[in-house]
């Protein structure tokens, strides 16, 4: 009798050996996951901040540039208590830790990343690792009992800086800071042959085209400030914009400013617009601004006009000079000047003023605006909408 209850007590004291080493095995998988998962989600915080910094200097065209952003950006995180670098990669092997490329459609998840043979670049893709190649593996904490002592992480992002502006978002009433707030849009239209003459280092103008001429650098953008001097960016004349020696009769009075919103602009909306931005409702008012196919392959919008010119705005647009703005740039009018034209707006690009003359005779009254190079996160991206050049969408895009 008690033989069997001395065995009894050793299957017990066995059992309870085998249940203890079972618990103790799984405590450490469950500790050690979730370790893991900490560490693989501050991985990808660093890919994700580090391919936004680096995309984000795109705009410059400067590769190097580029990689240096990201590689500080993936520094400023840690996992698993570890700073993290980057491998440069200035080879832009397809595997390598900072790779520059451009993708047609970042919308398409199936789009492949572009590394060859090109002349744009707009995406950097980061890949961040704990390895043994860098940063190190990460150590797990209770080895003994799984018998893995350290694990290698790798995470991936890719961010897109894109230029290729369809329209912009509205959400009306959004509570948002960045969907519910104002547009920084003038409600000016620019001639597009009047820009591309001053921007466009490809425009080769035909007979009736706007001509290449030497604008005016009198002014020069420096430390947030406009003053005069040179900068080496052309300035062009944007309002009023007659366009008259460019193949577009021109026309008496007032000619560009466009209605945003709702139709008739009063004087005190243009000051409000060009002070404080277009609301989301105003957007929304003209379908976002959206360019759509115009039956002949190009993508367009048509926008009423507004009325004549008006020493009223001068104020206002001297409130804003040296701000980034967005206007809307146009390849047909018709009817006459004022509020009986109509523009086919064919695209946008990013200004800002340095200088304003609105007194005295029509012909002597102008608003000079230089190309400024905006982030716009409202702006909507579309592969087949034309390059800007000077508004750009940054977002992560894989």
């Amino acid at each position: 009798m008690n033989d069997r209850l001395k065995q009894q007590k050793g299957n017990v004291l066995v059992f309870f050996a085998v249940a203890l080493t079972l618990f103790f095995t799984f405590l450490a998988l469950s500790v050690d996951i979730g370790w893991i998962m900490l560490t693989k989600s501050e991985l990808q915080a660093a890919a994700d901040s580090a391919a936004l910094a680096g995309a984000a200097q795109l705009a410059e065209d400067d590769l190097d540039l580029a990689r240096d952003f990201s590689q500080d950006f993936s520094s400023y995180n840690s996992a698993a208590k570890e700073s993290i670098a980057l491998e440069r990669n200035d080879s832009n092997a397809r595997e390598g830790g900072i790779v520059v490329g451009y993708l047609h459609n970042p919308m398409d998840l199936s789009d492949p990343l572009q590394t060859e043979g090109l002349s744009r670049y707009n995406t950097v893709q980061v890949v961040t690792k704990r390895s043994a190649e860098i940063n190190g593996p990460l150590r797990l904490f209770l080895g003994y009992f799984t018998g893995l002592e350290a694990v290698s992480i790798r995470t991936r992002a890719a961010a897109t800086l894109d230029d290729r502006v369809i329209g912009f978002d509205a959400t009306p009433g959004g509570s948002d800071s960045q969907t519910g707030r104002n547009l920084g849009f003038l409600p000016f239209a620019l001639y597009h042959q009047t820009w591309n003459a001053a921007y466009d280092a490809n425009y080769s103008p035909g007979p009736d085209d706007c001509p290449r001429e030497s604008l005016s650098d009198d002014f020069a953008y420096e430390n947030g400030k406009v003053r005069a001097g040179h900068d080496q960016i052309p300035e062009l004349k944007m309002y009023p914009n007659r366009t008259l020696d460019c193949g577009l009769p021109g026309a008496p009075g007032n000619f560009g400013t466009v209605d945003i919103g709702y139709s008739n602009n009063s004087t005190n909306d243009l000051v409000r617009q060009i002070l404080e931005g277009i609301s989301p409702e105003e957007l929304a008012a003209v379908d976002n601004l959206r360019l759509t196919d115009n039956g002949h392959g190009v993508l367009s919008k048509m926008l009423e006009g507004d009325t004549g010119v008006s020493t009223a705005i001068k104020s206002a647009l001297e409130q804003i000079i040296g701000q980034p703005r967005v206007i809307p740039l146009f390849m047909n009018r018709t009817g006459s000047g004022g509020d009986n034209a109509c523009y086919e707006i064919c695209g946008f690009v990013g200004i800002r003023i340095m200088h304003v003359q609105m007194t005295g005779p029509l012909e002597d009254r102008y608003v000079l605006i230089q190309m400024c190079k905006i982030h716009e996160s409202k702006a909507i991206i579309h592969p087949d909408a034309p390059h800007s050049n000077s508004i750009y969408n940054l977002s992560l895009t894989r």
